[in-house]
């Protein structure tokens, strides 16, 4: 298991980290939280992008609603 920071998947992802961070808050994204630091394991990423691709879904149809919605409490 290779753990990654929210930098460095921000730079896999080619997005900014806070919306890493945001897309780890709201349960898209696969993460862990160690000590309190989020940490990314490379093979459920990869995964993750995997099912996008696919066009799986690569997050929860919910969440979509209710950040349209005014945003996720």
């Amino acid at each position: 298991m290779k753990l990654l920071t929210a930098k460095e998947i921000a730079g896999l992802l080619r997005a900014k980290p806070s919306t890493v961070y945001a897309w780890a808050e709201q349960g898209i994204l696969p993460c862990l939280k160690i000590n309190g630091l989020l940490r990314f394991d490379e093979e459920e990423i990869l995964g993750w992008l995997s099912a996008c691709k696919r066009a799986e879904h690569c997050y929860n149809s919910d969440i979509q609603a209710r950040a349209r919605k005014g945003g996720i409490k």
